[in-house]
């Protein structure tokens, strides 16, 4: 159905109905119409709309199942992954089936302190979520800078990130710390695409 189908990308690239609707020069109200089912656009506008989720207009309206195109961010900045044209990088698929079960963005990894398993230029896949289990590795935001992915430890005195390159020594926040610098987690990495 259109409507599911434009909320779950909407959430999948990360931008609010105004965002979208400045996009697509209409205004907030007309994409809630639409994500609650009480509209639908025009051919034209479902062309505009498919374009810009790098999508087909078959897709759009449910006529298949198919696979939805999100952008690699070569940074994540502000707390909200954007897909501002300078950050993109390339692009990646992921099914349809995925998008419907939360709001995923892809990111390049930078530098080395991931490796061996994660080297500079690979991608990782991650689903938007505030909260990790110990050990999972996140995306993770400090200060308002560009994100870093590390393995994610919570403990009573604080948190820590954690390289898998031996070579890096580990990050600590105290809790103290956390109380006046802004350390927040975007998402959980659950997939690594590797290039070769």
């Amino acid at each position: 159905m259109f409507a599911d189908r434009i909320k779950a990308l909407r959430g999948t690239v990360g931008i609010s109905q105004t965002e979208l609707g400045r996009e697509l020069d209409v205004r907030q109200s007309t994409v809630a119409m639409w994500e609650s089912g009480k509209n639908t656009p025009s051919y034209d506008m479902l062309t505009r709309i498919a374009e810009f989720f790098s999508v087909e207009v078959s897709s759009l309206l449910g006529e298949k199942s198919g696979i939805v195109k999100i952008p690699v961010l070569g940074r994540v900045q502000a707390g909200i992954p954007r897909t501002a044209t300078e950050d993109i990088v390339g692009y990646e698929e992921i099914s349809e089936d995925k998008v419907r079960s939360g709001e995923f963005f892809a990111l390049q990894i930078k530098g080395d302190s991931m490796e061996p398993r994660m080297y500079e230029g690979d991608t990782v896949i991650v689903r938007r979520q505030e909260v990790v289990e110990n050990g999972e590795i996140a995306i993770v935001l400090i200060d308002g800078e560009d994100a870093t992915c590390k393995k994610f430890y919570a403990y009573r005195e604080g948190i820590s990130l954690v390289s898998l390159n031996p070579r890096y020594a580990p990050i600590f926040f105290t809790r103290d710390e956390l109380s006046t610098r802004r350390v927040e987690v975007l998402g959980r990495v659950c997939e690594l695409r590797s290039k070769f």
